[in-house]
């Protein structure tokens, strides 16, 4: 085995059996401060992991974990794509709780459980700090969210995702449902070669940023540049070597996305939102500034 081959191997890696341990107690954590919390008593709430946690992409010494917890109250929704005679009429009772209202009964709760660990200056997450038995978790108070269309059959239909309020007072619709069933079809579909080749390539942001290179993008980043790629760049036997599918996935990243590339119209993970545009935290010159200096740190050709 070559050295390259050996490092990827290694890179590839999810995160370890004591990482694991530590997310699924944070986790168990964030569960019982609300389940204990009074503020919730009258309301039912539920919890979904999402992120690189939930979809097994995290890797070693990057492993925090990523949960929604959910007003089951009510939802939101928008029909606006329907016509008037098939549109919701009348309205639902927002009772305990809107978005403002929601995340600060949230923080009262994780606050009372963790005290000075507790972070709540983020806009969207309440971040509880890693100790020496948890990973960090970032906490974040959704509503469910439906999107109603008419389908191909010209019926009433409707696709579910999440809805966050964020305190600079935006809202932030996610649909991570969608994210994680998508990826395991494509993890199936190349052999497991694709959540590979997800940690490998943050591995390799991780050292380009501690190296001062480029400036930190968010893991999230690296899983839609990766899920992009064609299933064809990935080995489907297990025989292939890893130093073959990652330059196979970085090669196609750069190309689509110089100017008139592919790029423009990819999709992240969850198959509804553009991966590029307005209200999201990369561009697509990041995109390729991070597969040149990723090829390069990896010693290609």
């Amino acid at each position: 085995m070559t050295a390259l081959e050996d490092k990827l191997t290694r890179y590839k890696a999810p995160s370890s059996n004591t990482e694991q341990d530590k997310q699924e107690r944070a986790e168990r954590m964030v569960r019982n401060a609300v389940n204990g919390w009074s503020g919730f008593n009258d309301i039912r709430t539920s919890f979904l992991p999402k992120g690189s946690y939930k979809n097994n992409t995290n890797v070693r010494t990057d492993s925090d974990v990523d949960i929604a917890v959910i007003h089951e109250g009510f939802f939101y929704y928008d029909d606006s794509a329907l016509c008037e005679a098939d549109k919701i009429h009348g309205s639902v009772a927002i009772k305990h709780f809107d978005g403002p209202g929601f995340r600060s009964e949230l923080e009262k709760a994780m606050r009372h459980a963790y005290g000075s660990d507790c972070d709540t200056s983020g806009t969207t997450a309440i971040e509880i700090a890693e100790n020496g038995g948890r990973v960090k978790a970032d906490v974040v108070p959704s509503f469910r969210y439906r999107y109603y269309h008419y389908d191909t059959l010209g019926k009433v239909a409707y696709r579910e995702g999440t809805k966050t309020w964020r305190t600079n007072g935006e809202w932030v619709i996610n649909y991570p449902q969608q994210q994680y069933d998508n990826g395991v079809a494509k993890n199936n579909r190349t052999g497991t070669r694709y959540k590979q080749m997800v940690r490998i390539l943050k591995r390799v942001e991780n050292d380009l940023v501690a190296a001062g290179q480029i400036d930190a993008l968010p893991s999230y980043f690296m899983e839609c540049l990766v899920y992009c790629t064609p299933d064809g760049h990935f080995n489907h036997g297990g025989l292939t070597p890893l130093t073959d599918d990652i330059s196979a996935v970085i090669g196609y990243i750069w190309n689509q996305t110089k100017p008139g590339g592919s790029a423009k119209d990819w999709h992240e993970p969850n198959g509804i939102k553009p991966l590029f545009g307005p209200g999201q935290k990369w561009s697509m010159e990041d995109a390729h500034e991070l597969a040149l200096k990723a090829w390069r740190n990896l010693g290609l050709n």
